[in-house]
C-alpha cells in the first residue's frame, strides 16, 4: 500500500519537549478571534463553495470568485489540482528536493515522473536551463513550491513567468504551491496572474496559525476550477459550515494575524541565524528568504536521519529529517513556535552536535 512517510511521521511520533519539526507558525487560539463564537452554525448554503469565503479568497488575490475552489487544506488542494489535469501515463516534472506529497501525488495518479534539480550548491534556486532541457511534448504538468519547501528560498515572478512560457509552448500546466508565500510581509503577486495554465494552491494553515480550520484553496482559470469542483464531488458534498464561517472571520482580520506572525519571526529568526553562525563548522545552510523553516546540512559522515533520531531519543528534540525531502545529510528546523521552545531546542541541537 502506498503511503506518505512524512505524514505518517508527523502523525504517529510521540510528543517531545522541544518541537522544531513543524513548519507552521504557532496555532491561533479561539480567544484571538472572538468573532468565531458568533460564527458557529452548522447550516448554510455552501454547495460548490461557501460564497462569502470564495469572495474573501478572491479579494485576497485579486481574482474572480469563479477562479477559486475551496479544499481541506493545501494537501487536498495539491491532489485535486494534479488530478484535474494529469492522467495515467502523462509526464510530470517535479522539483528536487521536493516536499514528499508533491512527488507522491502524481505517482499515485499513474504519471511518469521526471525531475529538475534545485541543488544546494546553487542555493536551491530554480534552474531554467534544466527545465528547458527536461520539458517535452509529453509534459503535462510542472510542479514546484514557492517559497521552496524545505529551504525557504523564494523564486521570483520573472523566473516563474519563464517556466509558465515553457509549459505553454508544449501545452502543459504549472502547479505552484504558495502556502509559504504569505510568510513574506511584502508578499509578491501570486503566480496565478502569470497565465491561464498556472494553478496555485495555498491555505490558512501555515502562515496564519489556523491549522485546525483546514481552510485551503486552489486558484485556476474558471475552466479548470469548474473541472476541479466536479472532481471534488468524489471526495465530499460540501465543506464543514462552521469551519468555513470561522475562516471568513479570519480573513476579515488577516492583517492582524500576519502582524502576529511577523512579530514571532522577527524574534525567532535571529536566534536561528546566531545558532547557524555558531555552528558553521558543523553545519552549512542556505538562509531562507522568509518563512519559518531552514534546511541545514550536516558536515559530518553521520546521516541526518540518524542525527534526528538521536535528537529525538536522547535530547527530547524533534527536527524533520532530510530524507523526507530527498536530502539525506540535511534536516529541517521549524522556528515558528514559541520562542522559549526554540531556545531550548537549539540548545539541545548544539549539545548533540558537540557530542
Amino acid at each position: 500500500m502506498k503511503k506518505v512517510a512524512y505524514m505518517e511521521w508527523v502523525k504517529v511520533r510521540k510528543p517531545v519537549r522541544y518541537e522544531l519539526g513543524g513548519s507552521a507558525v504557532m496555532p491561533v487560539s479561539i480567544s484571538d478571534l472572538p468573532e468565531a463564537h458568533r460564527k458557529i452554525d452548522i447550516n448554510d448554503f455552501n454547495l460548490y463553495g461557501y460564497r462569502p469565503l470564495l469572495a474573501k479568497i478572491a479579494a485576497h488575490y485579486g481574482v474572480s470568485a469563479k477562479q477559486v475552489v475551496t479544499t481541506q487544506g493545501t494537501s487536498m488542494a495539491n491532489y485535486l489540482a494534479c488530478a484535474a489535469v494529469v492522467s495515467r501515463g502523462d509526464e510530470v516534472l517535479v522539483e528536487k528536493p521536493a516536499y514528499e506529497p508533491l512527488l507522491g501525488i502524481p505517482r499515485l495518479l499513474g504519471a511518469r515522473i521526471r525531475r529538475f534539480n534545485r541543488p544546494f550548491r546553487r542555493g536551491f534556486h530554480v534552474d531554467l536551463a534544466e527545465i528547458e532541457k527536461k520539458i517535452s511534448k509529453r509534459t503535462r504538468l510542472i510542479v514546484l513550491t514557492n517559497m521552496h519547501n524545505p529551504s525557504g528560498v523564494l523564486t521570483s515572478n520573472e523566473v516563474l513567468r519563464e517556466v509558465q512560457r515553457m509549459a505553454q509552448r508544449v501545452g502543459a500546466y504549472v502547479l505552484v504551491d504558495e502556502v509559504y508565500l504569505d510568510f513574506l510581509e511584502a508578499r509578491p503577486r501570486s503566480a496565478v496572474h502569470l497565465g491561464s495554465n498556472v494553478i496555485v494552491t495555498s491555505s490558512l494553515t501555515k502562515a496564519f496559525g489556523f491549522d485546525g480550520l483546514r481552510c485551503g484553496w486552489i486558484l485556476a482559470s474558471p475552466k479548470i476550477a469548474k473541472t476541479i469542483w466536479r472532481l471534488q464531488d468524489f471526495f465530499g458534498v460540501n465543506g464543514a459550515v462552521p469551519a468555513e464561517k470561522i475562516s471568513v472571520a479570519a480573513f476579515q482580520h488577516l492583517g492582524r494575524f500576519q502582524k502576529r506572525t511577523m512579530s514571532i519571526l522577527r524574534t525567532n529568526r535571529p536566534l536561528v541565524e546566531k545558532f547557524l553562525h555558531d555552528h558553521e563548522t558543523e553545519l552549512r545552510c542556505v538562509l531562507p528568504d522568509g518563512g519559518s523553516v531552514c534546511f541545514p546540512r550536516l558536515n559530518r559522515r553521520e546521516s541526518a536521519r540518524k542525527f534526528a533520531q538521536r535528537l529525538l531519543t536522547k535530547y527530547e528534540t524533534a527536527v524533520a529529517p532530510g530524507y523526507f525531502f530527498e536530502m539525506s545529510q540535511h534536516f529541517r528546523i521549524g522556528f515558528g513556535g514559541p520562542t522559549e521552545n526554540l531556545r531550548g531546542g537549539l540548545r539541545q541541537i548544539s549539545r548533540a552536535l558537540k557530542r
